[in-house]
């Protein structure tokens, strides 16, 4: 299949409330998707994404991987998410409920994660991470990102306005990620975009190899 280019691909993916406040504040959250994945390996047969959420990250996945499984410890905001996908690419996506603190993979089997903007959201991200880092094969890929200062300024606001609640900041930073990530694996690329921090790393130090507790 040809691949879409990125303005058309884009296009396919409907606005959400909350991307149509981002726009209007002059933030583009799922180009910045975008813009980060596509640096990726598009020939990974697989890729497990870590939590799917409203569906922003699988609906890009979606265009770009043939098969995206997308995880969550609960469906409740399934539908949602469903819709965010463009419907050409919805037989690619596959959900499933799952807990990150304890991920239903096998160690050293998957050759691509991504979790964007997950970790804040999580009790205990280093356990998670422990996890993401144990299942992920030798040779894997695994993208770790999360909102700047800039990022969780805006998400403070549209939660207020959209949601009526307070938007977590969570129990880690993303310096203390990179610190974790940088002693498990040999290759790192950091990506600076507009509300988001982003890592990617591959090529574990060991098969066995995951980050230490704090």
């Amino acid at each position: 299949m040809k691949q879409i280019p990125s303005s058309q691909f884009l296009s396919f993916i409907p606005l959400s409330e909350s991307d149509r406040l981002l726009h209007s504040w002059g933030f583009d959250l799922t180009k910045e998707y975008f813009s980060i994945v596509s640096r990726l390996d598009l020939t990974t047969p697989v890729v497990v994404e870590l939590a799917t959420g409203s569906g922003r990250m699988s609906a890009v996945l979606s265009g770009l991987f043939p098969v995206v499984l997308t995880g969550d410890y609960s469906l409740s905001d399934h539908a949602r998410a469903v819709k965010r996908i463009p419907p050409q690419f919805l037989g690619r996506v596959q959900f499933v409920q799952l807990t990150m603190e304890v991920l239903p993979f096998r160690s050293n089997s998957i050759p691509l994660i991504v979790c964007m903007n997950t970790l804040h959201e999580v009790q205990q991200p280093m356990q998670c991470i422990n996890e993401m880092f144990r299942v992920l094969s030798p040779k894997g890929t695994i993208v770790l990102g999360d909102f700047n200062n800039t990022g969780f300024s805006a998400m403070k606001t549209i939660h207020e306005i959209v949601y009526h609640d307070v938007h977590t900041e969570g129990c880690i930073t993303m310096k203390e990620i990179y610190s974790v990530t940088k002693e498990t694996f040999a290759r790192i690329e950091e990506i600076e975009t507009p509300l988001n921090y982003t890592l990617i790393a591959s090529y574990k130090r060991t098969a066995t190899s995951f980050a230490k507790n704090f």
